[in-house]
């Protein structure tokens, strides 16, 4: 059972730490929510539209911390319905902080992919895709824009084109595509939409053409083009093409126009300063009262790709070019938003150094303090409503007490587990002792018996080349009775004739000093390595230990008399064999 918990215990932590290796990417979008700069969709290198082009994953950085620009920690958003997220490319999305969902719209699909009846979208309270409520009947258009109004809930769309790729394989305009020249705003909250527009009843999912004033005719069908919504009303167009006379005209950077989303009128504005050079397939963002511009492709050829960065202070109308040290290489079709004092920009499609061209796999940061590229990102003075977290639940000192004691826990569940199975483990690779044969048992229990027999006073030799201690074994008539100390047992010997019976048995022991040129220290009782057996038998009380007459002669000490002694009671001789009765 712990092993089962460690193994869940374990999963968790590798698939909650698990990043993901950095993909080459472009024609995606990018969103920052949730205290995470994540991006969808796009292709990785090929322009195609197979199935097998378009990246099917939603990945994520978590920008409350800091962040490395060559070594991002991607991290996969899962979740129970990914099979919901459609392959998209080229397409818009705009988050809706009020109902927490991103919400994607347009964009090409791969061949023979139909689309689903209602249009997906990504709650990031739940961190998970699903059908939304909103019909997705209209065409779809491709390399256009969307922005969201806050106030109203609405997706403001405007410009792009449809093709095969984008209206299910249908034909159209004779092949030669349609583009698309009026504004049109989708409802995604219709409570907002209703409250602001009094005299509307719009349904949530509608999608409405706005009925003001037309589209100026220099930009009717414009692609390729950026859009920033200034104070949630204005929005402001950036360069772009449009086809006049079946060539591309791409628009100047010395004459914008806006679009007024409440009055639903246009207006020219013209700019100053530093123009920037004509190109398309840029990323464009708004940081306070400044517009910054980056990168983006000449498409009368589509071989020469920008790295600039430009600013366009709304309040003067005029353009900077800023510094760029350390830019990254040229590109286009990538992501760019604003974050604090910092410009992030997302992959794009670039010329690699052995001059084939895709996407790229890196993101940058371009600090607005230092106005220069940097390796590093760090959220420090970056407000809570620009992270997106100023909605989550505020953690109290109870909560926080209640997360200590459960990953406590949970650290001694996986510590209990661990030394289990570390135990199991150790316990099978020890090798186990050798299980004891009988007669090595037998051995061993009297070796352990006779060792009680040892007097417990030792007194030593007056010799002087040795030194050893020994007891006496006082030998008395049939019914003298000798007295030998082991921790208060008293052996007796109980007549001489049995003594003398003892004697003249071939049953002997040997007794041994450990070495006779130092003091005695030990004594031990080494039986003959040639008896094999013993028998043991119990009568009464009395106990009797009796060893097997097998030795061979020359084996066998022979003690016929005991040694004479000195009156300090020590031996000189080897004493007879053990034969002791109880």
């Amino acid at each position: 059972m712990l092993a089962i918990v460690l193994g869940v215990l374990l999963h968790a932590i590798w698939a909650a730490g698990k990043f993901l290796p950095k993909t080459p990417r472009y024609q995606h979008t990018m969103e920052i929510f949730d205290g995470q700069m994540c991006v969808f969709g796009g292709k990785s290198v090929s322009t195609t539209v197979n199935i097998d082009d378009f990246l099917l994953d939603y990945r994520c950085v978590d920008i409350t911390k800091t962040v490395e620009q060559a070594h991002p920690k991607w991290k996969l958003q899962n979740s129970a319905s990914q099979f919901a997220m459609p392959p998209l490319a080229q397409h818009t999305t705009v988050y809706d902080r009020v109902n927490h969902v991103i919400v994607p719209f347009g964009g090409q699909s791969p061949n023979g992919f139909s689309k689903a009846i209602n249009l997906a979208v990504y709650c990031s309270m739940f961190q998970a895709w699903g059908a939304s409520n909103v019909l997705d009947r209209d065409i779809r258009r491709y390399v256009h824009t969307s922005v969201l109004q806050e106030k109203t809930g609405d997706m403001i769309i405007f410009g792009g084109a449809s093709d095969p790729t984008t209206a299910d394989g249908q034909d159209l305009n004779a092949g030669n595509g349609e583009r698309w020249f009026d504004v049109n705003r989708l409802v995604l909250d219709d409570a907002r939409h209703n409250a602001y527009n009094t005299s509307s009843n719009a349904t949530l999912g509608s999608i409405l053409k706005d009925d003001g004033q037309g589209t100026p005719d220099v930009i009717r069908g414009v692609i390729h083009h950026s859009s920033v919504l200034l104070n949630d009303t204005l929005m402001v167009v950036l360069g772009g093409d449009v086809y006049v006379n079946g060539s591309a005209v791409m628009q100047p950077f010395d004459l914008l126009h806006i679009y007024n989303v409440d009055t639903m009128k246009w207006h020219a504005q013209k700019c100053t300063g530093d123009i920037p050079p004509l190109r398309c397939a840029f990323s464009a963002s708004q940081h306070e009262r400044h517009i910054y511009m980056f990168g983006g492709v000449n498409v009368n050829d589509w071989s020469t790709f920008f790295n600039d960065l430009y600013e366009l202070d709304t309040q003067t109308w005029t353009w900077r070019k800023m510094p760029t040290p350390n830019a990254p290489a040229p590109r286009y079709a990538h992501q760019m938003k604003t974050l604090g004092n910092y410009l992030i920009v997302t992959h794009g499609f670039i010329y690699y150094k052995d001059g084939k061209n895709g996407g790229d796999e890196d993101i940058y940061f371009y600090d607005l303090q230092k106005e220069t590229f940097v390796t590093r990102y760090s959220p420090s003075g970056i407000s809570k409503r620009e992270l997106d977290i100023e909605w989550r639940v505020q953690r109290t000192g109870a909560t926080d007490a209640v997360s200590a004691v459960c990953l406590l826990l949970v650290v001694l569940i996986a510590l209990i587990a661990v030394y289990y199975l570390l135990s199991m483990l150790f316990s099978r690779s020890r090798p186990r002792p050798r299980r004891q044969s009988r007669g090595e048992g037998i051995l061993s229990f009297v070796e352990s018996y006779t060792e009680t027999l040892r007097p417990s006073t030792y007194h030593a030799r007056a010799s002087q080349d040795t030194t050893m201690f020994a007891t006496e074994t006082k030998l008395a008539g049939l019914n003298a009775r000798s007295h030998s100390m082991s921790e208060g047992t008293t052996t007796i010997i109980e007549n001489e004739q049995q003594t003398n019976a003892l004697r003249e048995s071939k049953r002997h022991a040997r007794i041994l000093d450990e070495d006779a040129a130092t003091p005695y220290v030990s004594r031990k009782l080494t039986l003959s390595a040639h008896i094999p057996t013993y028998s043991s038998r119990k009568n009464s009380a009395h106990q009797t230990v009796h060893f097997t007459p097998s030795i061979q002669s020359e084996d066998i000490i022979e003690l016929n008399t005991l040694s004479s002694h000195s009156d300090d009671d020590s031996l000189d001789g080897i004493k007879s064999p053990l034969a002791v009765t109880n």
